[in-house]
């Protein structure tokens, strides 16, 4: 029994978990640091070059970390570091070499908010710590350079990484915890937030208040009441919340719609972000996993297309690639039973590239295309254009390039004989 109990303790701790979570955090956080180093490259020197608004000297007489841009006063130096920073972020969010990658980005982070740190806050407090602890954590496994490496043969783990990728996750989460318990005790001891007006204050701050929007919140007194009191609430309940299964759905929306509502009406956007990006860690592989086969199976598209016709082959075969989640089925309606398997009128087949979805509902041409788009990652940005080329006659359009297009139908024509669609009508 205490043999047992020993090897399965031995087994959890010699395994990684929470993987997936913890590839999103990558992510989140790399994306942010990119948008953060390029909202800010017009005026990084007034931000933190040399003759800057901390200047060089006065952050040497003042640091107390260490800073990349510690060893020289030189703006090509300053811009080295600087472009050195946005290459390791685009490596971490991208997975190469993550280990190494959250080591250096970790290092940059750190030495951008050590240059001026009047210019920092809570959230650039939070990333600051949590990069410190992706250095431990496998936090490239998915969604990343380094899986599409290991994958063609290259995987390998070691019990000791293993123990270091969760104390490392344990460590993120208990900070996260820790922190919302922190700021929720030291709430309690404030007057605003005792007789439940501080939400008031917040708003009316013009510095980090949305016009328009606050207001109709703080001249509220319901709703001031309610948020004033429902975020202490949240934040001292946050970590007890997280040990039941159902619980932690709960709070984990409410926590996503509080920092949303920061965003929105305080404007304070990067914080949110970065407060928001530890949220994938709190929910384990196996429940990423369903919610993906529930995607999945919802998403799940079968196509009809004509196997006769050259050019929707060599389309289909494309789009094949494109479907990164092999959400897309494509079928030839020419095989023999597809037509009665799927129930679907040869006419329209014949006309009309067809899908079908879960629901059993049937789209035709332009609108196909649409749904294959919309199910692949990489066609996104062209699913805009589609839907207004919908509304502007697409389907017309699609129509008579259909209409044009080469059937070579098997036969006896030596293998096969070349016809116009519109002359076999």
């Amino acid at each position: 029994m205490i043999v047992s109990a020993r090897q399965r303790l031995y087994t959890f701790l010699t395994q990684e978990h929470w993987l997936i979570g913890a590839s999103l955090v990558r992510i989140s956080l790399g994306i942010w640091a990119l948008y953060y180093y390029l909202l800010h490259f017009p005026v990084r020197h007034l931000l933190w070059g040399p003759q800057g608004l901390w200047p060089f000297e006065r952050y040497l007489a003042s640091r107390t970390l260490f800073s990349v841009f510690q060893f020289s006063a030189a703006p090509l130096f300053f811009d080295a570091v600087y472009l050195t920073g946005i290459v390791v972020a685009l490596l971490f969010t991208l997975g190469w070499h993550t280990r190494v990658m959250s080591l250096l980005h970790w290092v940059m982070i750190l030495s951008l908010q050590e240059r001026n740190f009047l210019i920092t806050d809570g959230g650039d407090n939070l990333m600051r710590l949590v990069l410190l602890f992706l250095i431990l954590v496998n936090c490239g496994a998915y969604f990343s350079l380094d899986a599409l490496r290991r994958r063609a043969g290259q995987q390998w783990s070691r019990p000791a990484l293993a123990v270091a990728h969760n104390f490392g996750v344990l460590l993120t989460v208990v900070q996260l915890c820790l922190l919302y318990a922190s700021t929720g005790l030291y709430k309690t001891m404030g007057t605003v937030w005792q007789n439940g007006t501080a939400l008031y204050y917040i708003l009316r701050v013009g510095e980090f208040s949305w016009p328009g929007g606050a207001e109709i919140i703080y001249r509220n007194p319901y709703l001031v009441v309610l948020g004033t009191y429902g975020t202490v609430l949240f934040e001292l309940m946050f970590a007890s919340l997280l040990l039941n299964r159902w619980t932690r759905y709960a709070v984990v929306a409410t926590g996503v719609a509080f920092h949303l509502g920061i965003a929105v009406f305080m404007g304070l956007a990067t914080f949110s972000w970065s407060m928001l990006s530890v949220y994938p860690l709190l929910f384990t592989d196996r429940e990423y996993m369903g919610a993906a086969r529930g995607l999945r199976a919802a998403l799940q598209l079968t196509v009809l297309y004509d196997g006769w016709c050259p050019t929707c082959t060599r389309s289909v075969r494309w789009l094949k690639r494109l479907d990164l989640f092999s959400l897309a089925q494509f079928v030839s309606f020419r095989d023999p039973g597809v037509i009665e398997r799927y129930r679907a009128d040869p006419g329209r087949a014949e006309r009309r590239i067809l899908s079908i979805g879960r629901s059993g509902h049937i789209a035709e041409g332009i609108d196909t295309v649409i749904q294959i788009a919309s199910r692949s990652v990489l066609l996104w940005p062209i699913v805009p254009v589609l839907a207004l080329g919908r509304l502007l006659g697409g389907q017309k359009f699609y129509d008579a390039m259909a209409d044009r297009r080469l059937v070579l139908a098997p036969g006896n024509c030596a293998g096969h004989c070349i016809m116009a669609e519109g002359l076999m009508k």
